[in-house]
């Protein structure tokens, strides 16, 4: 990693005052296939801020902070599946994906996720002592399309256990955790075991869509990727 010239800066006061934005510029190489072909090129950061002021007044004792603000930041070349392909985020964040059930294009999708949240045992599949995370318990991006497809087969088979046939209906099959995380309905235990932690519902198809793009716009914006962290909340 190339770092800069000058890495600390030690001046006066008046001198902050007249240039309070200092950039330090770190290269780290480009190598390696983006994360397409199996590599996200991530380099984690520990930023650290101390003070310190002193007087030229003898009488006064000198100021010290070591540690006043730290913040936690990660940078990476993750490629398309990021947005940008290369980025930087400070990781201490919380992203959460926030749907309205006022917003009339997401009135279906935020219904099924507060049902899922609150009441998971009237849930497909039923059973008591369901709980399904998102809302206190993250839930985590899955970026690998053929376990996404093993989410959808898993809640499909429950939509079409629950309800038969719906083809032509203009209905689809919702599920939550999405199938674009690692708690999708597929998710297994230790001993291969379902732990059926999702809700599986027929919404309409278009409402179901634009669900969908809002996720793919907080994993871009937030830039989330696999298996990093977010939360979902549901506001009137």
């Amino acid at each position: 990693m190339t770092k800069p010239d000058k890495q600390s800066r030690v001046e006066l006061i008046g001198s902050w005052k007249q240039q309070p934005l200092w950039t330090l510029t770190y290269t780290a190489p480009d190598k390696g296939p983006l994360y397409d072909q199996g590599d996200q090129q991530i380099v984690k950061a520990d930023l650290t801020l101390s003070m310190r002021v002193t007087s030229p007044n003898t009488r006064t004792s000198p100021w010290s902070e070591f540690g006043a603000a730290k913040s936690n930041v990660r940078f990476d070349y993750a490629g398309p599946v990021a947005g940008k392909y290369k980025g930087t985020v400070f990781t201490d964040g919380r992203a959460e994906l926030v749907m309205k059930l006022s917003d009339p294009a997401v009135r279906e999708s935020a219904l099924h996720i507060k049902d899922a949240q609150n009441n998971p045992e009237r849930t497909f599949p039923s059973f008591n002592g369901k709980s399904i995370p998102g809302a206190k318990q993250p839930l985590h991006r899955l970026i690998d399309r053929a376990k996404q497809d093993e989410n959808r087969r898993v809640a499909i088979a429950t939509c079409n256990e629950v309800w038969g046939d719906y083809s032509g209906s203009g209905l689809q099959c919702d599920e939550y955790p999405f199938s674009s995380t690692y708690e999708g309905a597929n998710q297994k235990d230790s001993a291969g075991n379902l732990v059926n932690r999702y809700s599986a519902r027929l919404i309409d198809g278009k409402d179901n869509g634009d669900g969908g793009n809002m996720i793919k716009d907080v994993f871009t914006i937030n830039r989330i990727l696999d298996n990093d962290p977010f939360y979902v909340t549901i506001v009137p």
